[in-house]
């Protein structure tokens, strides 16, 4: 059964009207938005739970996950 799967997702593959991801992409960035790569990169709906942190925000998260982490911890 493993083998029938293999052979169609080859055949897939090999298909004259099939592309690629990467041809997709780059579909998507020179013809959708003329090469334009903000454009492209805005178009792109990215995950909303991962902010960036502020500087100040990243280093003390960074700090509080070292204490944490710190063999030593519960002496601090």
């Amino acid at each position: 059964m493993e083998n029938e799967d293999e052979y169609e997702l080859e055949q897939d593959a090999s298909y004259k009207g099939s592309r690629t991801p990467t041809q997709i992409m780059e579909h998507e960035l020179y013809i959708v938005h003329g090469g334009n790569y903000k454009s492209y990169l805005n178009s792109i709906e990215w995950d909303t739970w991962l902010q960036p942190y502020e500087p100040g925000e990243l280093a003390r998260v960074l700090e509080e996950a070292a204490i944490k982490s710190h063999p030593f911890n519960k002496f601090f």
